[in-house]
């Protein structure tokens, strides 16, 4: 099956001649056009077709009336003329009611001055001092096991499930200094259901939440808070609990930080003035490493002090910054964890290949070096110490084949003319090339990140047998990707900022656990359900519930 990379892009209530003579697939209602296809949990097999048949520019009928998967075209709607193609109204408005004001839900200076600010919470350092936490979660998803079955070396385990708690309490952690779930016991915390139910409900409101622009406009936020806690929908109203939940968590952490801070800036203050000038070198150093924020947020705050009074986060935006890296950090990285450790079930040999480096690493004495030097750029001299899990795991390649984030939606802001590449031949008998469709003002686009990266490869093997991933999309095309020159964390200005957060948390995560069992296929049914992340379950005969059962057998590789 082909995955690719696509982004729908609106003319809201318009077309252009260059549009219409776009090829795509009939309406199926004449009143929603493909919506139902487009947003139906089993609707991936129908974004994944568009490409195939009807090319990397495609029309289709409903809110978003192109749809994008050619290199040429993204290269423009994401990178060359980014600032022309912004954010639609619907994802700013559902964001800023959902996660507040933070980066989900900013356009233009403000946008900018918070990415700013949040840029020196994914510093090396910081990273360096998460590394130890992500091994620590890992080892506590290692011990799940014990939990979930008493078989003493193989049982049963819900692979999504652990990874999305294993994810929040690695984010919490190391970005808030906050456990949400220590992982010791059965059941999933308040926090972890309300983020884990959130995608797949907004999901299920797709066409409701076309009207956010508008209904943000009736009256006072208490007015409108009344009015939703009165509408009769078990969707609309799990929506609102998940908001009030990650409100309320992200407010009472805020508070508790800043008083830590505060605290120790004050013990550092007056240790300094006791101190007096007595080995003043020696005493600086210990007091800074001391005082140095040892979790992500306590860094933004830090960096918000320092900050001119202008250009400084209110509270507001930081409680959205908050539950934005959270939300962020925890669902997305969850369900590409789950994607690998459901690859590797599937492939025995090379599950078994990606093991045995594992144990040569441990063997070799380099189990605390389990990020490659692609992640610390700093630490050249140190790459013979580290664990090469980029070649071996296949992350790369499950990432991009396989984005969580299938799609985006970009509109319009300005006149502006998409070039690209037009990939039936039968539609174009001309040797001339198309006309670029051009997309007036107000005109919304979808970029795709499922259907810009076409192949299911294993990639090519290295000298020394390992897999890595072949080069993705074209080469004539600089696809503007955040990360390895892929669309998995989207790229330009609005690209994912904590990237190599997640990148480092996934490979020490997935390794720790590696070292400690291997995973066999249940023989259940797996579907991948579309979403605004895609997520897994599994397909009973009349039922379907969501989940990755996975057979986890013990074989500890570092005994």
């Amino acid at each position: 099956m082909l995955h690719r990379h696509f982004i729908p892009v609106h003319f809201p209530f318009r077309t252009t001649a260059h549009i219409r003579d776009l090829p795509g697939p009939p309406p199926r209602s004449l009143l929603t056009g493909n919506l139902a296809q487009l947003f139906s949990p089993k609707g991936l097999p129908f974004h994944l077709r568009l490409g195939e048949v009807y090319g990397g520019v495609v029309r289709v009928w409903g809110f978003f009336p192109v749809y994008v998967s050619d290199p040429r075209a993204i290269s423009v709607i994401l990178g060359k003329e980014g600032e022309c193609f912004d954010e639609t109204g619907v994802f700013l408005e559902c964001n800023k009611i959902i996660f507040g004001p933070g980066l989900v839900s900013t356009t233009g200076e403000l946008h900018k001055r918070q990415r700013k600010l949040a840029l020196p919470m994914f510093s090396t350092r910081q990273l360096g001092r998460a590394e130890g936490v992500f091994g620590e979660v890992g080892e506590k998803v290692y011990r799940s096991r014990d939990e979930d079955t008493n078989e003493p070396t193989e049982g049963i385990l819900d692979m999504s499930e652990w990874t999305s708690r294993g994810s929040l309490e690695a984010a919490g952690r190391a970005i808030l200094g906050y456990s949400f779930d220590p992982l010791d016991s059965r059941v999933a915390n308040r926090y972890t259901s309300a983020i884990k139910e959130l995608i797949p409900t907004l999901f299920s409101l797709a066409l409701v939440r076309n009207f956010a622009p508008f209904l943000v406009k009736l009256g006072p936020p208490a007015f409108r808070r009344w009015v939703v806690e009165r509408i009769p929908s078990r969707r609309v109203r799990k929506v609102m609990e998940s908001s009030d939940v990650m409100h309320e968590s992200a407010r009472g952490i805020l508070d508790e930080r800043r008083a830590a801070l505060l605290s120790s800036s004050r013990s550092s203050s007056n240790t300094t003035t006791i101190r007096g000038n007595t080995n003043s070198d020696h005493n600086s150093a210990d007091e800074d490493s001391a005082s140095e924020p040892k979790d992500i947020i306590t860094t933004l705050l830090h960096t918000n002090s320092l900050c001119a009074e202008g250009d400084r986060m209110s509270d507001a935006e930081l409680t959205g910054q908050m539950t934005v890296l959270i939300f962020g950090a925890q669902d997305t990285t969850a369900g590409a964890l789950a994607r690998v450790f459901w690859r590797l079930s599937r492939d025995g040999e090379v599950q078994r290949r990606v093991r045995e480096e594992i144990k040569r690493a441990w063997e070799e004495g380099r189990s605390h070096h389990l990020v490659t030097n692609n992640d610390n750029n700093e630490d050249d001299g140190k790459e013979e110490k580290r664990l090469d899990v980029d070649a071996i795991m296949g992350l790369p390649e499950t990432l991009r084949v396989y984005p969580p984030v299938p799609f985006v939606r970009r509109v319009c802001t300005k006149a502006t003319a998409i070039p690209y590449t037009p990939s039936i031949p039968s539609l174009y008998p001309s040797p001339t090339p198309p006309t670029p469709p051009a997309s007036p003002s107000a005109t919304s686009v979808s970029p795709t990140t499922t259907a810009a990266t076409p192949g299911d490869s294993t990639g090519t093997r290295d000298k020394k047998g390992r897999g890595t991933a072949r080069k993705p999309y074209s080469d004539h095309v600089k696809i503007p990707g955040a990360w390895n020159g892929m669309l998995t964390f989207l790229g330009g200005g609005r690209s994912c900022v904590g990237s190599r957060f997640a990148i480092i948390e996934m490979k020490i995560i997935l390794a720790t656990v590696l070292s400690k069992m291997y995973f066999k296929p249940t023989g259940d049914e797996i579907a991948w359900n579309l979403s605004q992340i895609i997520s897994p379950s599994v397909v009973r005969r009349l039922t379907e519930e969501k989940g990755l059962p996975l057979v986890a057998v013990l074989d500890d590789l570092t005994v």
